[in-house]
């Protein structure tokens, strides 16, 4: 009697303890926020003295989760180089043991002093990296809580929710790898760009996207059917009329392009890289411009001039855009057109064909008036001289796109 009284209070102390621990054992076992078949997309920056090994100078990278089973998980890695070339692995993570890839998926929900194992396998010294500061930001369109943390050369950042990295900046500083290959002074920074792990909170451009297009395009063929219309009923339109007429035209063609080229739409999505992108690009402005030079042909110089000018004015912002978000003076920036004397032929190949291209288009522009009477006669060379350096200008750019861009060969 004595010892069933004494029995049952040990009992209830026991399970009393067990449910209050349990949370904390919970709680110290590593969570993983992440299920197979999320993804996530990053470009990456390189800036600094000297170059990164060849098997490390990525640009772009891609991180798709596979199996997940308790504490482990399979990554599979796309990544492609500065040279163009598409490499690919499997990387295994496994918190109880503390692979975490160099902190690019770590356990989900740890907040500031909580911390996480890593076996660094880089320089083989275990240690416990805590969580240093958390704030809310604006990650891929959507508010997250974003962690962050840091070391002697690398500074990250994750979603706190599922311990994918969003972003991080790694300096290397007078390093020579095992192969090695010495490193001066560079920085490396990665920034996510596309995710289906959340979805964005205003997809207000997105979901405008189809209306727009839809809409530049009905407006297109009603513009198209009164034209139609007007010729068959024998509707004489004013040359005022007719030449509104072509400039709306050409400028809902304009928006429509622009529309969907400035759409974020992320490689996943689309199997087409920048570079495919751009030579598409490219080709519709080389298209428009021999176009234009048609209906100069046919005596249209009105049509003529509307189309050189929306060429011309592109291709120069293009280029301007190109320069602001990579600069000369960035010399990593600069490196992959002078890696071997192909790279530098084709390089030397656009200045010599591109910015004569473009000065004759500025000159021809400068001479058009509308209804001129003298500029067919004026402006005869100059037009000349435009259309064969943009075709060989283009003929360059399609040749680099081919065999030093793509894997073609």
């Amino acid at each position: 009697m004595k010892t069933s009284s004494c029995i049952a209070p040990i009992l209830c102390l026991i399970v009393t303890l067990s449910i209050i621990a349990s949370p904390a054992a919970a709680y110290l076992e590593p969570s993983i926020g992440v299920k197979e078949g999320d993804w996530i997309e990053y470009n990456i920056d390189i800036s600094g003295t000297g170059t990164p090994p060849p098997t490390h100078d990525v640009r772009w990278m891609r991180l798709q989760v596979l199996s997940v089973e308790d504490t482990a998980f399979g990554v599979y890695v796309t990544a492609r180089y500065a040279n163009g070339t598409v490499g690919s692995s499997v990387w295994d993570f496994n918190f109880s043991e503390g692979n975490v890839g160099g902190w690019i998926i770590i356990p989900a929900n740890l907040s500031i002093g909580d911390s996480f194992y890593d076996s660094s396998i880089h320089n083989h010294k275990p240690v416990n990296v805590t969580i240093q500061s958390q704030e809310q930001k604006t990650v891929l369109g959507a508010v997250r809580t974003v962690t962050c943390s840091n070391d002697s050369f690398r500074h990250k950042q994750w979603d706190q929710a599922t311990g994918v990295f969003v972003a991080s900046s790694e300096t290397y500083r007078n390093v020579t790898n095992k192969d090695g290959w010495y490193i001066d002074d560079l920085t490396v920074t990665i920034e996510a760009t596309a995710t289906n792990i959340w979805s964005p909170e205003f997809a207000s451009s997105q979901s405008m996207f189809y209306p727009l297009v839809g809409a530049i395009v009905a407006a297109a063929a009603i513009l198209s059917l009164i034209v139609i219309a007007a010729r068959k009923k024998h509707v004489t339109l004013s040359v005022k009329q007719k030449q509104l007429l072509e400039v709306l035209l050409m400028l809902g063609l304009v928006l429509a392009v622009g529309v969907i080229a400035s759409t974020p739409i992320s490689e996943s999505q689309v199997p087409l890289s920048f570079r495919d992108l751009n030579m598409i690009m490219q080709t519709l402005w080389m298209g428009l411009l021999l176009l234009g030079m048609w209906f100069r042909s046919k005596g249209n110089y009105f049509l003529h001039g509307v189309m050189t000018i929306l060429v011309v004015s592109i291709t120069i912002m293009g280029f301007l855009g190109v320069l602001a978000m990579s600069p000369m003076s960035d010399s990593s920036s600069m490196d992959q057109y002078f890696d071997s004397p192909v790279d530098i032929a084709v390089f030397l190949g656009h200045a010599v064909f591109s910015f004569p291209a473009l000065a004759f288009g500025v000159w021809l522009i400068m001479l058009w008036r509308p209804n001129s009477t003298t500029f067919p006669a004026k402006s005869r060379r100059i037009a000349w001289l435009t259309t064969v350096f943009w075709v060989l200008s283009y003929i360059v750019g399609v040749l680099d796109y081919i065999i030093l861009r793509n894997d073609f060969f």
